[in-house]
């Protein structure tokens, strides 16, 4: 007798799905047609976490004896270069509010709000996310985005979301994957700007050349929480301090930055990718963009040094976003050729 052994597989076989809910943390079906979108990804990491209970019985033993299950969630982090196909679906599916304009392509404005929860019967939206590995399906679902990280890698746009889900399901079947061509932020899409802090920066001062990489990050601080209720999955999540920060690398041509940086003078900084790329595209004249505005921020840390004989002399700098008066503190932005409803 033969026993038939399934292959191991690669990653580069497999897929992940996002399909946003109707009902927050009730799974959508992915093998439904018109309900979400196969995306392209860099990696993933989404997980089933669950804490097991050892009993430390005394009963003239040194070892636990029983296991029992426990309260679980959902967590891992989706890396992918920024696609304006995919990235809506995700700006739903966070502490923020999305406005869209537009009659084709349509703007995504999401701006951060001060919502506590994802609590049941509210008005939170989330994903469902299945993943296919080695042919095999994980269906996770009422998963939000907890932190957002924006970076420019080798001159192409990329995202790290950190999820936090309530449950996983078993796929209701096979479903089959569709991919479009990417469209992705490369080399010649980027811009970034400065201004002095406001609820309407003008950014009328041009292009700033001096940045060598640009990162952003929004980090809500979710929580996974369990309630008394007759389900070990996530009750809801909750969120803490939105924490919005960036760091970059600037060329040292003078001291009036890190004089800013003592003085806690405050800025608008803008990053703006557009498509397709080059210094005669706009935002209102792409097909497709991202911008992304932090209205209000400072130097957190300005640190200069020489740190090799050919070196060039480089100011590593982080700064931190700040609340503003009449204000958001930031907004991410992007025009799609989706059409979300």
């Amino acid at each position: 007798m033969v026993t038939t052994v399934p292959n191991a597989d690669i990653a580069g076989n497999g897929a992940l799905w996002i399909g946003l809910e109707t009902t927050y943390g009730t799974a959508v079906d992915p093998t439904a047609s018109g309900v979400g979108v196969w995306m392209p990804i860099i990696s993933e990491t989404l997980a089933y976490n669950e804490a097991k209970y050892y009993s430390p019985q005394i009963r003239q033993s040194a070892t636990v004896s029983d296991v029992k299950q426990a309260y679980y969630h959902v967590e891992g982090d989706i890396v992918f270069e920024v696609d304006a196909n995919y990235l809506p679906y995700l700006l739903y599916a966070s502490r923020h509010t999305v406005t869209k304009t537009g009659t084709g392509p349509y703007v995504y404005a999401a701006v951060p709000t001060n919502v506590g929860s994802t609590y049941p019967g509210g008005s939170a939206r989330g994903v469902s996310i299945l993943v296919e590995r080695n042919s095999q399906g994980f269906l996770y679902n009422g998963c939000v985005v907890s932190n957002w990280e924006f970076t420019i890698d080798t001159g192409v746009l990329r995202c790290t979301a950190s999820m936090l889900g309530l449950a996983e399901n078993d796929a209701a079947g096979a479903a089959s994957p569709s991919w479009i061509d990417p469209e992705l932020f490369g080399a010649d899409a980027h811009s970034i700007y400065v201004d002095a802090a406001g609820t309407a920066p003008a950014f009328g001062g041009g292009r700033d050349n001096t940045f060598n990489g640009y990162t952003f990050r929004a980090n809500h601080n979710g929580t996974p929480q369990n309630r008394i209720v007759p389900d070990r999955s996530a009750t809801y999540i909750s969120y803490g301090e939105t924490e919005v920060t960036y760091e970059t690398e600037l060329d040292f041509v003078d001291k009036t930055e890190y004089d800013n940086m003592k003085l806690n003078t405050l800025r608008a900084l803008k990053l703006e990718s557009l498509r397709p790329g080059g210094l005669a595209t706009t935002f209102l004249t792409a097909d497709e963009a991202v911008r992304i505005t932090t209205y209000r921020s400072n130097y957190d840390s300005y640190a200069v040094g020489l740190s090799g004989m050919g070196d060039l002399i480089m100011a590593n700098v982080t700064g931190r976003g700040i609340g503003i008066a009449g204000g958001v503190p930031y907004k991410i932005e992007c025009k799609s050729p989706v059409n979300i409803t």
